[in-house]
């Protein structure tokens, strides 16, 4: 009987040793506080977005009229002095507009590829072809003394870092040579507009 309660003392002893140490183990995991703040980045990337519209008068093409003598000097474009409103004050109706949603500066470039020709192969060099350009508009501006000529190997940067809501003018002029054969001469101008600061690709 001695024996019995003996081995029955001595496994009450082993389970009770066990359950002490399996307690220990559970409240030892219990380490400090719980987290109660804590702080993760928050991002957002941007992207460059920009739209132009070309005046109308822009779109229909750069006329120079038919000229009847020569030499003829900075020729005007016929909407050089004529805006859309036909007001008093001469302004140019060639122009460029950047969209008001537009959220970086935008540079213009312009170029033609090609001198002005006739069907026969008549020929008015592009150097003749010139243009001045202003984000500011009147009688007088853009103004003939400020014009550059068209080249063909590069777009030229015209109005540069135009931002949304604003508007580039532009005058054309072409000199007709004396002796300039008679004809219809022709040759096309592209215009191109490029994030601030980034190269022509015209």
């Amino acid at each position: 009987m001695v024996k019995k309660e003996g081995m029955f003392l001595a496994v009450f002893i082993v389970i009770l040793v066990f359950s002490i140490i399996m307690i220990f183990n559970q409240t030892s995991k219990l380490t400090g506080f719980a987290t109660t703040s804590g702080t993760t980045m928050s991002n957002v990337t941007i992207s460059g977005y920009f739209s132009i519209t070309l005046s109308d008068n822009l779109t229909n093409g750069i006329y120079f009229g038919t000229v009847n003598s020569l030499p003829a000097p900075n020729r005007n474009a016929t909407g050089n002095n004529n805006s859309a409103t036909n007001d008093a004050n001469g302004n140019t109706s060639f122009f460029i507009n950047v969209s008001t949603d537009s959220n970086i500066g935008v540079d213009f470039c312009l170029r033609s590829t090609a001198d002005l020709k006739t069907s026969g192969g008549d020929v008015i060099a592009i150097g003749n072809e010139t243009y001045s350009n202003s984000t500011f508009v009147n009688g007088t501006w853009p103004a003939l003394g400020k014009e550059v000529a068209f080249n063909k190997t590069a777009g030229i940067k015209t109005g540069q870092n135009v931002t949304g809501g604003n508007v580039t003018y532009y005058r054309f002029y072409l000199d007709v040579p004396v002796a300039t054969p008679t004809g219809s001469y022709n040759n096309t101008i592209s215009f191109e507009a490029v994030a601030n600061t980034n190269a022509c690709t015209l």
